[in-house]
């Protein structure tokens, strides 16, 4: 028979364990994503899909104009708004790498609604809990097309110095 105090340890240890993360993994497919039954949706979601492939993975600010309205309103804390803004921002925290024919970043849901498209990564965080360690989490933004073109983009990302150095597809590269 288990004394209270081991019978208290298996019970948390067993807690520790059930609710224990499970770590997001992105689609094998990630061209089955582009696919909508209505065509507009399915062009949304391809535009924004190129632009991460090219500007975000690709560092190609000088296509910017091919994917954002010049009045591009940024509600990122670290980037000011404007495609011009957006252009300076990509040309000092990256450098240009070959377009890939998918994103660089694992990607778990591309999801368009009317005028707004939903694009969820898997990224790779500091494991504040374990220093030198990583673990894997979702990264969110949300897009506003208007006439074919990215007209506003919301995140997650806290502002920070940081952010205005980081270049995001460093986390997926192999060392």
């Amino acid at each position: 028979m288990l004394k209270p105090a081991q019978l208290l340890a298996c019970t948390l240890a067993v807690a520790v364990v059930a609710t224990a993360q499970v770590p997001p993994v992105g689609v094998r497919d990630q061209a089955s994503l582009l696919k909508s039954s209505n065509a507009k949706l399915a062009a949304n979601k391809k535009l924004v899909f190129d632009m991460y492939r090219t500007i975000v993975n690709g560092g190609h600010y000088e296509l910017a104009d091919r994917f954002f309205t010049r009045g591009y309103i940024q509600h990122n804390p670290n980037v000011q708004s404007g495609r011009d803004a957006l252009v300076a921002y990509i040309k000092q925290t990256r450098p240009q790498r070959p377009l890939q024919p998918t994103l660089t970043f694992p990607l778990i849901a591309l999801v368009a609604e009317g005028d707004m498209v939903v694009v969820a990564t898997v990224t790779h965080e500091d494991d504040p809990e374990k220093p030198g360690e990583k673990y894997d989490t979702t990264h969110f933004d949300m897009y506003r097309i208007e006439n074919g073109l990215i007209a506003e983009h919301w995140d997650h990302v806290p502002k920070s110095k940081a952010a205005l150095t980081f270049d995001p597809n460093t986390l997926f590269e192999k060392k």
